[in-house]
């Protein structure tokens, strides 16, 4: 759902629970879960139902940097999507729900996911623009963060589904977002 110029943008607690998976979590230091505390976010409790998203992203650059140290920050960010990704594809409903994608395949499963991407916060508008039988075009209005998460996401959902050789290529990124192509066999 899209926001006015006015209202705050946040991203809601199910964001936040499809990044710190029961797995991811195995994964954060001490140092990570301090940074996270200090920006508001304690991972040792409940979420709050909802967070700023000036708090996301900050939470995506400290779990990047924390957990790819060694990889630039647009690199850890893509890592950082697939994992999100891998740890909703864990739980319960992530199983279920990838193993009915793998039955319809990538192009009805990106078409179906897209529609509820924006379900994790207010603000984000998705446009999805097939441009052959294994390609499309992909816009997101997120600012916030590097467009390598996202793309990181979308590359992982599809692979998941089945697709093939997957590429996630940035055609343009501005101010107010990012296109990608995405393509796969």
């Amino acid at each position: 759902m899209a926001t006015s110029s006015t209202e705050t943008r946040v991203v809601f607690a199910s964001g936040f629970e499809g990044l710190f998976s029961k797995d991811f979590r195995k994964r954060l230091t001490p140092a990570l879960i301090a940074e996270l505390k200090a920006l508001g976010v304690n991972i040792e409790k409940p979420f709050n139902p909802a967070y700023t998203v000036e708090t996301w992203a900050s939470v995506i650059n400290a779990c990047s940097r924390h957990i790819y140290p060694e990889l630039s920050l647009p690199d850890a960010s893509w890592k950082l999507g697939r994992d999100t990704v891998d740890g909703f594809a864990h739980t319960m409903i992530g199983k279920a729900l990838f193993t009915m994608m793998k039955l319809i395949g990538p192009a009805r499963s990106l078409e179906r996911s897209m529609r509820s991407y924006a379900s994790t916060n207010n603000y984000t508008k998705v446009t999805l623009q097939r441009t052959g039988p294994t390609s499309y075009d992909f816009g997101l209005n997120e600012k916030h963060t590097l467009p390598q998460y996202d793309m990181g996401v979308v590359e992982w959902l599809l692979q998941m589904c089945g697709a093939k050789n997957v590429s996630v290529t940035l055609t343009t990124h501005d101010a107010e977002g990012f296109m990608a192509q995405l393509t796969w066999e």
